[in-house]
């Protein structure tokens, strides 16, 4: 095993530690804490990948494959699941997100190197259990108070825009946590990202020539139901899965 896998290997190790801790310990705080560390090992964790790709390239070995995987939504809060799982999958910097909005359901394509996209799908499956979570809880004891005079398409509306902005927020938090450690890491991490991501472009333009702007577009919510849904989305657990390189299933309904 090479040094720069060597590290990978320890770096792994403290983000299944730190997963660990933050699961079993009583104190919010200090969950929190294990946690955002866990959450900044592993976006370095995901730069380590593909740093360690560049010099297997520059040594003539052979690259990680540019794959494709898709993700599929169902029900009445699809688009805004696709909207927002759209801006978390682009938040990771070297992924590229494609979509396809059928009458009942949505899909996302997620087309990156292997190990990106499996991260981006995992995280994806979480975050549709969490955001679903959150939204009940908050409809529940708030939600329902102020939209009592809503018809039940508002009220979709309403909870589909917590989930959205839900996402969005994750989105944001995601993009910060590359933003801190490229730059903490110098031009040499950004170039070795840009250059990832270019290449993921590369393969798109490749396969899909004709690419044209989707113009399905859903209905916005109120202001309450956005801010609560990123005020839960601050909280959302960014583990990316307990195992790091664990792919995840590709469909989910709600």
């Amino acid at each position: 095993m090479s040094t720069s896998e060597h590290k990978l290997q320890r770096l792994k190790e403290r983000i299944t530690l730190l997963l660990n801790k933050a699961e079993n310990t009583t104190f919010p705080h200090e969950a929190q804490a294990f946690q955002e560390h866990a959450e900044r090992l592993m976006v370095r964790y995901g730069i380590g990948r593909a740093e360690l790709d560049a010099q297997s390239a520059k040594a003539g070995k052979k690259k990680e494959a540019i794959v494709e995987e898709h993700f599929d939504m169902h029900g009445v809060y699809r688009l805004g699941q696709r909207d927002g799982l759209s801006a978390v999958g682009r938040a990771f910097r070297t992924v590229s997100m494609l979509q396809t909005n059928y009458s009942k359901s949505c899909r996302l394509y997620i087309i990156g190197h292997e190990s990106d996209v499996a991260t981006v799908k995992n995280l994806f499956t979480s975050l549709i259990v969490q955001a679903t979570a959150a939204m009940t809880h908050w409809w529940a004891d708030e939600g329902k108070l102020y939209t009592q005079w809503y018809s039940d398409s508002e009220k979709s509306i309403e909870r589909r825009e917590f989930q959205r902005s839900f996402y969005l927020q994750v989105a944001s938090r995601i993009a910060n946590l590359y933003r801190e450690e490229s730059e903490s890491n110098g031009n040499g991490t950004e170039l070795v990202l840009v250059s990832r991501k270019e290449q993921v472009d590369d393969f798109v333009s490749s396969k899909y020539p004709f690419l044209r702007r989707s113009r399905n577009r859903a209905a916005s919510g109120s202001a309450n139901a956005s801010i609560a849904g990123r005020i839960a989305g601050t909280k959302a657990d960014l583990g990316f899965g307990k195992h790091v390189d664990a792919a995840a299933a590709g469909e989910v309904a709600s």
